[in-house]
């Protein structure tokens, strides 16, 4: 099998997924892992005309838009080591307040495994930021790698049991398919991994024994309000814990809140401009909030006069 009829099962593929037909776009991908299997697996795909990476991205749209497991790279062939975070490639320094407790969750609480997905995102983040400042351009190569090592292992835990870690995985899950799938831009996201984000956003939020750092809470709140694609009303539960991870980071502008952001996972250009709405909105609650005590406060009744 030649790596242009790759090609066209991918491309029928995707072009089954957008038209939602998700039944003949599993039968596409049942044909793209004969084809792999008798080329003799993904690692011996053509890596110079990127076949590889187009057959990879075929396996990972359908394992996000189904919330099946990809089958191309089956778990045992996977590493869980960091792939980007431990080579160097940047020095960030991100020290906002909270910072000490992130890095304590980050080694101690958050499940290894997710902790170095966690990390090599952050640090391409980095790289992203960087990039984009110098108006240098990001390497093609290192944005493919990246986009299949993190997917890849995203897309194979599970954490059912794990408010917590459960969360922060769906999560990344959906920071990742914006920055790598760009759904977002054509104004198509998926629908069952957004639903799986919020249920686990719910439950964490229900969840009265379980302790977040402030980054991380403040970095899922606004995430919520990004995919949500519409200003949610005041009164929703979301809203009322962005605010309140604003109020308990003592944030009062937008760029302590983006340094915040930062040290988790966050793209300026592709994050900033939502993400500044949803914060300036939370603002204007929080003020109206505290007009409101204010003014309950300087509040005397006055005597009745007949």
């Amino acid at each position: 099998m030649s790596d242009t009829t790759l090609m066209v099962v991918t491309t029928l593929a995707a072009v089954a997924e957008l038209m939602g037909d998700m039944e003949a776009m599993a039968n596409h991908i049942k044909g793209l892992k004969a084809i792999v299997s008798l080329r003799g697996g993904m690692r011996a795909l053509n890596t110079y005309n990127n076949t590889q990476v187009k057959v990879c991205r075929a396996d990972l749209e359908y394992a996000l838009a189904s919330g099946q497991r990809p089958s191309l790279l089956p778990t045992e062939q996977i590493s869980w080591e960091c792939y980007v975070a431990d080579r160097g490639l940047i020095r960030c320094n991100h020290q906002p307040s909270g910072a000490d407790g992130l890095r304590t969750f980050l080694e101690t609480i958050l499940d290894r495994k997710l902790s170095n997905v966690l990390k090599d995102l952050h640090a391409f983040c980095c790289i992203s930021n960087l990039a984009y400042q110098t108006t240098r351009k990001l390497s093609p190569d290192t944005y493919n790698e990246v986009m299949i090592s993190v997917l890849y292992r995203l897309t194979h835990l599970s954490f059912e049991t794990d408010a917590l870690q459960r969360v922060v995985r769906t999560g990344l899950l959906v920071f990742s398919s914006m920055m790598f799938m760009q759904r977002y831009v054509m104004d198509k996201p998926y629908d069952h991994l957004l639903c799986l984000f919020t249920s686990a956003l719910w439950r964490l939020w229900n969840s009265t024994y379980t302790k977040v750092p402030t980054p991380i809470a403040l970095w899922l709140t606004v995430l919520s309000h990004i995919v949500a694609q519409k200003n949610l009303p005041p009164t929703d539960w979301r809203c009322i814990w962005l605010d309140r991870s604003i109020s308990y980071a003592g944030i009062e502008s937008w760029p302590q809140a983006r340094e915040l952001l930062r040290s988790v996972v966050w793209v300026d250009f592709i994050h900033n401009r939502p993400g500044q709405n949803a914060f300036e909105l939370a603002m204007v609650r929080l003020k109206g909030t505290a007009h409101s005590k204010s003014s309950a406060l300087h509040y005397r009744p006055q005597p009745y006069v007949q």
